[in-house]
C-alpha cells in the first residue's frame, strides 16, 4: 500500500488528504506542528473567509462555482450565500464582472441596493453586486473536513514538527520525514503543505521555496456589535474593494464585524542576515502575536468610514495579523520538485484559497497522478516564469517590514 505523508493541517493539507483517501489511498497520515488542531495560528483558524467567484481569471471563477455547490451539499451550514458586493474601477474588476456573468453568477448593478439598506449610499459607486457568493465559516470548514479525514481512515497528527525530508541514499527521491525529537516517518510520497511557514522552515533544503514565496501578515480588524446593530448589519453582502484591498464582512453569530486590507502586506524578519520571513503569531509571541501595526489600523478605521461610517470610530474589540504564502503573479504552487521525485509542493495560497477548501486538493492529486490538465499543470508549476497578472492583491503594493515599536493591538 502507497503511504502519503501531509505535511501541513491547513487548506492545502487537509484537502488534498482528504481527495487521496476519496481516490483509495488508505495510508495518509497528516502531520502538524501544533498541540491543538485546526491549528489557532493557522490562517484559516478565523471566524470567516470570503467565498466570491469574482476573478479576472475564469478558471479561479468556474473553479469557485464548482467549490460553492459542494460548500452547500457536504459542509450544512458553513457557506452562507450573503452575496458580495464588488466595489472597483479598474480593469480587473471590470473582468471580474463578465467572468462572473459568463460562468453563471446572479449579478446585479448596485444601484438595485435597497433605500433602508445600509450600503445604499454606494449605489452610485463603481461595481456590481454578485448574489451569487458569499462567506464560509473558516475554523468550522477547516474542523469539518478534518473530521472528513478522519472519518474515511487518514491519521492527523499534532505536535509533530517536520524538521527535514529523508533522502534514498543512492538518489535524491524523498523517503520520508525527521520529525524535531528524532522520530523518521517513511513515506512513499511527501507533500509539503506548509502554507507561511515553508519559506522559513525547508530554506536550507529546497532555497527556490523561499525564493518563490514569501511569507506576509495581512492585518485584520473586529469590532462587536449590539443586538440591535447585528440585527440591522445581518442580511448585508460582503463589501470588497478592489481598487484598495479593503473587505468587510456581516457579522457572525458572536455579533462581530470583521474587515481587513489585503495589499502587500509585512514581513516578519527574524535574522537580520537572511531576507526570509517568518511568521509573527498567538504561538510564536502570545498576545503579542495578534498585534496589527498602527498605520494598518489608521487604514483599517479609513476603509470602515467608507463602507460604515456610523461604525468607523468604534474600538477594535480583536485584531490579528493573519498570514499568507505569497507568489509573485498570486497563482499557486502545486507541483513535483525538479530535483527530488516523490516530494510534492503544495502551497501559495496568496490569500484566495480557502474558498476552494472542498475541491484544492483534487487538484493536488491530479498533479500527483498526472492527470492535471497541462494548462493548468503549467500556471501552478514551481519553476514557471513569474509575469505578475492584472491582480489587485499584489500589484503595485509594497511589502513592509514589521517593527515592533510599530504594533497596537485592541482597543
Amino acid at each position: 500500500m502507497t503511504r502519503f505523508v501531509v505535511v501541513g493541517a491547513g487548506v492545502f493539507g487537509l484537502s488534498t488528504a482528504y481527495h487521496l483517501l476519496k481516490d483509495g489511498e488508505l495510508d495518509v497520515i497528516v502531520l502538524d506542528k501544533s498541540t491543538v488542531l485546526p491549528a489557532p495560528d493557522g490562517s484559516s483558524t478565523d471566524i470567516n473567509r470570503i467565498v466570491r467567484s469574482s476573478y479576472g481569471n475564469p478558471f479561479y471563477s468556474n473553479l469557485t462555482h464548482e467549490a460553492i455547490s459542494i460548500w452547500k451539499d457536504d459542509f450544512p451550514g458553513l457557506y452562507h450565500e450573503s452575496g458580495v458586493l464588488v466595489l472597483g474601477n479598474s480593469g480587473y474588476c471590470k473582468a471580474a464582472q463578465v467572468n462572473d456573468v459568463a460562468s453563471g453568477a446572479v449579478v446585479a448593478p448596485l444601484t438595485d441596493t435597497p433605500e433602508a439598506s445600509p450600503l445604499a449610499h454606494l449605489r452610485e459607486a463603481s461595481g456590481y453586486l454578485n448574489n451569487s457568493s458569499g462567506w464560509a465559516d473558516a475554523e468550522g470548514g477547516t474542523r469539518a473536513l478534518l473530521t472528513k479525514v478522519q472519518q474515511l481512515g487518514g491519521k492527523v497528527l499534532g505536535r509533530k514538527t517536520v524538521v527535514s525530508p529523508l533522502f534514498s541514499p543512492t538518489a535524491d527521491a524523498v523517503t520520508g520525514v525527521k520529525l524535531q525529537d528524532g522520530e523518521e516517518i517513511s513515506a512513499d510520497a511527501v507533500i509539503l503543505a506548509t502554507g507561511s511557514w515553508t519559506p522559513s522552515f525547508f530554506s536550507s533544503f529546497f532555497p527556490e521555496l523561499s525564493q518563490r514565496l514569501t511569507a506576509t501578515g495581512q492585518s485584520v480588524g473586529f469590532v462587536q456589535l449590539s443586538e440591535a446593530e447585528a440585527e440591522r448589519y445581518k442580511s448585508v453582502p460582503v463589501v470588497l474593494n478592489f481598487d484598495n484591498g479593503f473587505y468587510v464582512f456581516p457579522p457572525n453569530r458572536d455579533r462581530l464585524l470583521k474587515f481587513a486590507i489585503h495589499d502587500g502586506g509585512y514581513v516578519n524578519l527574524t535574522d537580520s542576515s537572511t531576507p526570509i520571513s517568518t511568521p509573527r503569531t498567538i504561538s510564536s509571541h502570545g498576545p503579542a502575536g495578534l498585534k496589527i501595526p498602527k498605520v494598518m489600523a489608521d487604514k483599517l478605521r479609513a476603509g470602515l468610514k467608507e463602507i460604515y461610517p456610523e461604525l468607523a470610530e468604534r474600538p477594535f474589540c480583536k485584531t490579528r495579523l493573519c498570514w499568507y504564502a505569497d507568489t509573485e503573479d498570486a497563482d499557486w504552487i502545486i507541483d513535483e520538485h525538479p530535483k527530488h521525485p516523490n516530494l510534492y509542493i503544495a502551497t501559495g495560497d496568496s490569500g484566495h484559497a480557502f474558498k476552494f477548501l472542498p475541491v484544492l486538493g483534487r487538484l493536488v492529486v491530479q498533479r500527483i497522478r498526472a492527470t492535471l490538465d497541462p494548462s493548468i499543470s503549467s500556471m501552478f508549476s514551481l519553476n514557471r516564469s513569474f509575469a505578475p497578472h492584472i491582480d489587485p492583491d499584489r500589484l503595485g503594493r509594497k511589502i513592509e517590514v514589521l517593527r515592533e515599536e510599530d504594533l497596537i493591538g485592541p482597543e
